[in-house]
């Protein structure tokens, strides 16, 4: 039981979840690309809205896209949430890896807003833009791998000295 509530197992489990979740969300874009509202329709239409709908007036947004970044970022975005997914949850580059999700994470933050339905407070509607969350917690685990890179080259240096001085006591 203890081995189960330490820190290593619970970023190890943070890290598959959100890779995994990237993963099925890629997949699930490219399964909607055409449909009606789909994804790809989203992209091409939507105005980036930064703060969300219902905000004063003026302050809706831009856009939307011009169609020269729009169509590679439509085709491209479920590509990338699916590669970079996988090597997430994998274990591999997690700092890169890491990182390019929580770009592409604010690009979509960016996108839909960041409060989506216009309102802090419960309505019924999405209140709290959980791509947020999902950044901090990208966040925690690429500093963990640091970290634990980091300690790792300590313990191997420390070994090397170890074996350089312990052998020079024998003679």
């Amino acid at each position: 039981m203890k081995y189960l509530l330490n820190l290593r197992t619970a970023v190890t489990v943070n890290r598959i979840t959100l890779g995994f979740f990237f993963f099925v969300s890629g997949i699930a874009n490219y399964l909607n690309f055409n449909v009606n509202n789909g994804f790809y329709q989203t992209v091409i239409t939507q105005k980036l809205q930064i703060m969300g709908p219902g905000i004063p007036s003026g302050w809706e947004g831009v856009g939307p896209l011009p169609w020269l970044i729009a169509v590679p970022y439509a085709w491209l975005l479920p590509l990338a949430e699916i590669v970079l997914g996988a090597l997430f949850a994998l274990n591999y580059w997690v700092r890169w890896t890491g990182l390019l999700l929580i770009l592409m994470t604010f690009s979509i933050i960016l996108a839909f807003g960041i409060i989506p339905a216009g309102s802090l407070f419960p309505n019924g509607a999405e209140s709290f833009n959980k791509n947020i969350l999902f950044m901090t917690l990208i966040w925690i685990c690429i500093a963990y791998d640091a970290y634990e890179q980091k300690m790792s080259r300590r313990r191997s240096q420390a070994m090397a000295d170890y074996a350089v001085t312990g052998s020079g006591d024998n003679m």
